[in-house]
């Protein structure tokens, strides 16, 4: 993004003298100037680089200032335009306005008018920035309220997002299917300084190869056969904001090229155009895929993977912070019971204990489905285990019948004991200390058991940690 302390002006106008009069006027400790002849000297600039503000003249030798204004505010939507004319009338000027013009001023131009005008917006523009940045810091103080849990793994997500947010360097977020990479993405655009602008996301493996280059860059008219018209690319769509490029692992080594010479350059063409346009977006990234074993295939660019790769966020699976289930349950419960019209109002502590215990391979996204599924099967105030997929309650059976000790009728009490010690070691990992507790009874009985069945060598590891 452009430095905010420094305001960049664009002057265009045919006439020489004027050029120099006014560059030299306009002239200020942080301001930069550029003066061009031409319109399309001017899209050439825009195109290049930000600028704040640009002031033109209507009677241009290859374009109406008015057309050239209408592309500006088209493509540059942030840049503010000043039109200017020797030829002025109040319909002119009544029209410049209606199409967006800032202020409409008539030669010979009065210096003073022109600077109280061009100072008007610069100031207009600086209290815009600070209202935006005054915005992002409040937002900071909640990076997301998507991003659900208390967790020590979350809680350092959630840390770098905030380290990250302010600076404009690309991210590549890493993480299983159903983690939440989108919501991490999105929280950074909310807490960054592009957080007004868009944010633009393209999942690379939704889109046919054939058609990803031209939703990334857009298209001239008449570029390949059915493209009637012209259209914007994400690139373009994202302006002044965020692109979130999703699956990047999924990208072409050709697409991977084209992307590479964007952030090289931060210019791009639209597909069958030959002007350069500007790309002034924050590039974050997301792959389910291990990247540096893709570049060993020969499947991924190792410069893209470098240039995607300043900032590495991994966003953790949903087994290694299964204290978040709970949280994460409860508040999709809410949305689901609210969305149904069902006064549901927790879970059953089976229910929610067969929740926690789950390894939950399709991570968050896989625990939202199966809430959604229960709400709308509970019949009653409270979610069951009756209520929970079948491949839950399978497990909690299988996880059940493995806790239990099946006694034959007519066994010895010592005989009983003995399976009862044993089934307990080897539950609770061979923790002679746990086992111990657990059975109400001393560790050195326990220890005189086995030495007595002749099994004191057993678990002889854990006997150690325990």
């Amino acid at each position: 993004m452009p430095d905010e302390d420094q305001a960049t002006i664009l002057i265009v106008d045919d006439d020489t003298n004027t050029l120099k009069g006014m560059r030299q006027f306009l002239s200020r400790p942080g301001r930069e100037i550029t003066a061009v002849e031409r319109a399309r000297e001017a899209l050439e600039t825009l195109g290049a680089r930000p600028v704040d503000v640009m002031i033109s003249d209507i009677r241009l030798p290859d374009m109406n200032g008015i057309q050239l204004m209408e592309e500006v505010r088209r493509t540059y939507p942030e840049t503010d335009v000043i039109l200017m004319t020797g030829y002025g009338s109040i319909q002119d000027a009544v029209e410049a306005m209606r199409m967006g013009a800032e202020s409409y001023l008539t030669k010979p131009l009065n210096p003073d008018e022109l600077e109280i005008v061009l100072s008007r917006i610069l100031e207009k523009r600086a209290l815009i920035r600070q209202n935006r940045e005054l915005v992002r810091r409040l937002s900071g103080q909640r990076v997301s309220p998507d991003i659900l849990g208390t967790s020590r793994e979350i809680r350092a997500v959630l840390k770098t997002i905030r380290e990250v947010a302010p600076t404009d360097v690309p991210v590549l977020i890493e993480g299983e299917t159903g983690t939440g990479k989108e919501l991490v993405a999105r929280a950074i655009h909310r807490t960054s300084e592009r957080a007004e602008g868009p944010f633009v996301v393209v999942n690379c493996a939704a889109l046919h190869e054939n058609l990803l280059e031209s939703e990334l860059f857009g298209h001239e008219k008449g570029a390949f056969t059915g493209a009637v018209k012209q259209k914007k690319g994400r690139f373009e769509l994202a302006s002044g904001g965020t692109l979130f490029l999703d699956e990047i692992g999924e990208m072409s080594l050709e697409t991977q090229a084209k992307i590479l010479r964007t952030l090289e350059y931060g210019t791009f063409e639209r597909l069958g155009g030959t002007r350069s346009l500007r790309a002034d977006v924050r590039i974050l990234s997301a792959t389910n895929r291990d990247l540096s074993e893709a570049i060993k295939k020969g499947t991924f660019r190792e410069d893209l993977f470098y240039r995607l790769n300043v900032i590495t966020l991994r966003v953790p699976p949903l087994r290694e912070r299964k204290g978040d289930i709970p949280v994460l349950a409860r508040a999709f419960l809410e949305r689901f019971s609210t969305a149904q019209k069902k006064g549901i109002e927790g879970f059953s502590p089976e229910a929610l204990r067969l929740l926690e215990s789950y390894d939950w391979p399709g991570n968050v996204r896989e625990l939202e489905h199966v809430i959604e599924r229960a709400v709308i099967l509970c019949p009653g105030r409270e979610i069951g285990v009756e209520s929970l997929p079948e491949h839950l309650r399978e497990m909690a059976k299988g996880e059940e019948e493995g806790r239990s000790v099946v006694l034959p009728v007519g066994i010895s009490l010592k005989e009983a004991e003995k399976a009862l010690i044993l089934k307990t070691l080897e539950a609770v990992g061979y923790h002679r200390g746990r086992a111990a507790e657990m059975l109400g009874i001393s560790k050195r009985k326990i220890e005189y058991l086995l030495k007595a069945w002749g099994m004191g060598g057993l678990g002889k590891k854990a006997k150690k940690a325990s």
